[in-house]
């Protein structure tokens, strides 16, 4: 069973972008500095896996994005409402790996340790990205002590759509954007969704906490499009070589050349062979 059964990775044009979060069988949500100008570009969702660059497992499942909502109000300079809001191309099968998290029913209160997970960068220096989904606890802080922290910091304002966490060492880093922060319910025996990541100064610095959006100031905006009846889908660009399950497309020049590019072999597959 996997640990973390919401947890999402979104490719764009076949490269890892971001983390994102299973809500209901056919939503996403992540957060919309991912897709700030490249809504157009080819998504794809994989759900249920706990590896970003192997080959699939049996568990997970591949999901084009057809349609993406970015909050109408978000401002890219200060990663104001950031949080977008994205459908799949048609719902996904649940299973023991595969499974939506809970929305708040009101805000992460200040110390609460909470959990985000992702694969991005492990340092703030050396680009080193794991291919294994990877988790860390952080206390959530204060509203008035996160202001404290980033008062000189240049494009820091912590609006009442956002939440700090960490005191540094642990932190989320380049490469976990969009994903989630997932806090214990224990009355309730289970996960809340409260966070998704969002920015920071560095990673893990001493007195730079990370900067997460507050799932719970959108929930109204999260209903207002899941329960939206005549979403058109988004027009896919053709490809004129052969289109990977990850989303990005090969020329022809790149297909049955002997080299396995797409993570399911599929580039290299019905390739008549030629005597030379």
């Amino acid at each position: 069973m996997g640990n973390w059964p919401w947890q999402v990775a979104l490719y764009k044009d076949g490269n890892y972008q971001c983390g994102g979060t299973l809500i209901k069988d056919r939503w996403i949500i992540s957060a919309a500095h991912c897709f700030y100008r490249a809504q157009d570009s080819y998504w794809v969702a994989r759900i249920g896996a706990t590896r970003r660059g192997s080959f699939r497992s049996p568990h997970e499942q591949l999901l084009r994005v057809d349609y993406i909502s970015l909050h109408p109000d978000y401002i890219d300079n200060g990663f104001i409402n950031d949080i977008a809001v994205i459908r799949l191309e048609r719902s996904v099968i649940f299973s023991d790996y595969i499974r939506p998290v809970c929305l708040p029913k009101a805000p992460v209160a200040s110390d609460t340790v909470c959990v985000i997970t992702g694969w991005g960068q492990l340092n703030e220096l050396g680009r080193v990205f794991p291919d294994t989904l990877q988790e860390v606890e952080v206390p959530v802080i204060s509203t008035e002590d996160c202001r404290r922290k980033t008062l000189f910091l240049p494009l820091y304002k912590i609006t009442s759509g956002m939440f700090c966490a960490g005191n540094g060492g642990k932190d989320a880093c380049l490469g976990d954007s969009g994903g989630p922060l997932v806090c214990s319910s224990p009355l309730e025996n289970r996960y809340v969704l409260q966070g998704i990541t969002s920015n920071g100064y560095g990673c893990g610095r001493r007195e730079r906490p990370g900067v997460y959006t507050k799932v719970y100031t959108y929930l109204s905006y999260i209903d207002y499009v899941t329960t939206q009846k005549d979403i058109q889908p988004s027009a896919v660009e053709y490809c004129k070589g052969h289109r990977c399950p990850l989303g990005e497309c090969l020329p022809r020049s790149r297909v049955c050349n002997g080299f396995l590019e797409c993570s399911d072999g599929s580039d290299e597959r019905n390739c008549s062979t030629i005597a030379r």
